[in-house]
């Protein structure tokens, strides 16, 4: 019973961010086909931890509804609060908001680093990361 439960609030998610993506074409601010597709693999990296973390699926809904935040400047065309909502994102992963696990922020801050246009993330933070990985530690 509690499988099926999760099962529907995951599709109830999964309803509300495609409602978040679909624009009416023609809207003043709408992003061009595909260039969003960064955001949409961004999204599904989540809930594919989420679905991962079972019944603690619900420390990721911060992190769904950060990524809509984003979402919503994109479709604005607002570029500079991408970056930063972007940037929260990424803080959020760091200090492992919520009780997200190590192992699951670990992975989406690494996927964050591979799909998300430079201009939109501080790749700097990455590179930090990464440097610390051949080192041996941990810097995120």
């Amino acid at each position: 019973m509690r499988i099926t439960r999760d099962i529907k609030w995951a599709a109830a998610l999964f309803l509300l961010l495609a409602s978040v993506i679909v624009v009416a074409p023609g809207w003043p601010g709408a992003t061009r086909a595909g260039e969003d597709d960064w955001l949409d693999a961004m999204v599904q990296a989540v809930l594919v931890e989420q679905t991962k973390e079972g019944a603690a699926g619900g420390v990721f809904t911060p992190y769904v509804s950060q990524l809509a935040m984003v979402r919503t400047h994109l479709i604005n065309g607002e570029s500079e609060a991408v970056y930063r909502a972007m940037n929260r994102f990424m803080e959020m992963l760091q200090a492992r908001e919520a009780g997200i696990s190590d192992e699951a922020a670990d992975r989406l801050f690494d996927y964050c680093y591979l799909v998300t246009p430079a201009r939109y993330h501080d790749v700097s933070r990455h590179l930090h990361r990464l440097s610390g990985h051949q080192a041996g530690t941990l810097s995120a």
